[in-house]
């Protein structure tokens, strides 16, 4: 893990990060169980296991946990109620970096455009500056 357990504590919000212990168990068994970055303290390999369940079992709700996606009544399910940025899954790394593969029906001669937030609506003080 590349950060300490400190700095998680440093970092985090000053929110529970789950309700109760269904929550929180039903979470880690979707993503911390799954986690190669924990699985040396869970085999028993090392002495300390990952900082951010620490922080998580604080009280807190580290910074490096985002929010998962809701439904239009803003309720979420327990598995993916915060998406993990220091998740490293099963089967996923290793080795020389591979590019993506191109879409379909792209051919590939020009480089992809790079993903970036999209502004669909002028912003208000924008309009105003406009129509003045």
């Amino acid at each position: 893990m590349s950060i300490d357990y400190d700095e998680a504590l440093a970092r985090s919000r000053d929110v529970p990060a789950f309700s109760n212990g269904t929550e929180g168990y039903g979470w880690q068994a979707n993503w911390c169980d799954r986690c190669l970055r924990d699985a040396p303290f869970r085999n028993g390999i090392a002495e300390t296991g990952c900082p951010l369940i620490l922080v998580a079992m604080m009280g807190r709700t580290p910074a490096e946990w985002l929010d998962g996606p809701r439904d239009e009544h803003g309720l979420y399910s327990i598995e993916d109620q915060y998406h993990c940025i220091e998740f490293k899954g099963p089967g996923g790394g290793g080795g020389e970096p591979r590019p993506k593969p191109e879409p379909p029906h792209m051919d590939g001669l020009f480089p992809r455009p790079e993903r970036r937030t999209r502004m669909y609506v002028q912003p208000a003080a924008a309009r105003e500056a406009v129509t003045v």
